[in-house]
């Protein structure tokens, strides 16, 4: 007697006739796993068919990544979607060990999916991330999707509501309908927006159905893309949410080595990013890339040195020559300070005579 269910068969029937061909696929792999000890010779046909069907994926996936018209508003005719191929990250991201741990695990499991196919298994479709914003939610979106050579697709929930939820509705089933159909990486952001809690007395009951098709949406999500949702406020958010997901991350602030590295990767010097970073506080990625971007512009326009304007943008009570006397008490020599800072080792001098004469 073969050991294939008749669910088995209709769950791979009906795969096959929805058109849904990377979880025909994987069911068709554990077909044959289980019809080799029961029916060699079948298993075997079956498994070259796999192995033809396989290929010729490839190939189709090579020849075009973008088969339809970008979903658009009905009204406005505005594109609901930015698309980016290729995704281009030019600074590794800098994360906790724990969240970098995560994304390389789910990065690992792309290219590695035929082997989980073969046991039976899939490599995760979706991830739900939360955490404060400007802590490197979105650039992990963009990371994951230049790793797995994909587009990325980002859809801003909250730009998208309108006082006509069914007009709501429909453009994002549109969107969902579009990034479905071909390999993409499909980034929700601002997810609270939409998948409230369903028990919020204040949300009408059309939203609560808009929420009932989003959740759906994410379970017959398609092995062949990855839907990622990004919140801020995940206290928000329907609990059947979280379980809809097959990963979930949490972003945190970033630590006080965290963000000396981060520093370090702009280009600060090293005694100048551990002495911001030491000092700062508890601040977001963001926060202090714009704090370094307004300092390069101050920089340039008013003519004095990087270290200083960054120190004026991070630091508003300290003064340049305020960090160069503490650094110096904590043994950075004069050389390491000036080449850190971009001073001359003069100005540096200069500034520590005055310390030393102010002591005397």
């Amino acid at each position: 007697m073969i050991n294939v269910t008749n669910e088995m068969l209709i769950e791979v029937i009906s795969d096959a006739l929805a058109g849904k061909r990377e979880s025909f696929l994987m069911r068709l792999r554990v077909m044959v796993k289980k019809l080799k000890k029961e029916s060699p010779e079948l298993a075997s046909k079956l498994e070259g068919l796999l192995m033809n069907t396989s290929g010729a994926i490839a190939i189709e996936r090579a020849q075009s990544l973008v088969p339809k018209a970008t979903p658009v508003d009905a009204d406005t005719r505005q594109k609901l979607l930015v698309e980016t191929y290729p995704v281009v990250i030019e600074v590794e991201p800098v994360w906790p060990s724990k969240t970098d741990v995560q994304l390389h695990r789910f990065v690992a499991e792309w290219e590695m999916k035929e082997r989980l196919y073969k046991e039976g298994l899939h490599p995760s479709r979706s991830l739900l991330m939360g955490g404060p914003p400007g802590v490197g939610k979105t650039l992990a979106a963009k990371w994951l999707a230049c790793k797995l050579d994909m587009p990325l697709l980002t859809l801003d929930l909250a730009s998208v509501m309108s006082s006509y939820l069914g007009k709501t509705g429909n453009n994002i089933k549109a969107v969902l309908n579009y990034a479905s159909s071909f390999p993409c990486v499909l980034l929700l952001d601002e997810f609270d927006a939409i998948a409230k809690k369903r028990d919020d007395a204040t949300d009408v009951g059309e939203l609560k159905r808009l929420v009932t098709v989003l959740l759906q949406a994410i379970d017959e999500w398609p092995n062949t893309s990855v839907l990622i949702a990004a919140t801020n406020h995940a206290e928000l958010l329907d609990p059947a949410a979280w379980r809809r997901f097959d990963r979930t991350i949490n972003f945190e602030y970033p630590t006080q080595d965290l963000i000396k590295r981060y520093l370090v990767s702009k280009d600060i010097g090293d005694s100048l990013s551990n002495y911001i970073s030491t000092r700062i506080g508890q601040v977001s990625y963001a926060v202090i890339e714009r704090a370094i971007n307004q300092a390069k512009r101050n920089s340039i326009i008013e003519n004095f040195p990087l270290s200083s304007a960054l120190i004026d943008e991070l630091l508003d009570s300290e003064s340049l020559e305020d960090v160069i006397k503490t650094m110096f008490v904590e043994n950075v020599s004069q050389r390491k300070i000036s080449l850190d800072l971009g001073i001359p080792r003069s100005q540096v001098r200069k500034i520590l005579k005055v310390e030393d004469e102010d002591n005397e």
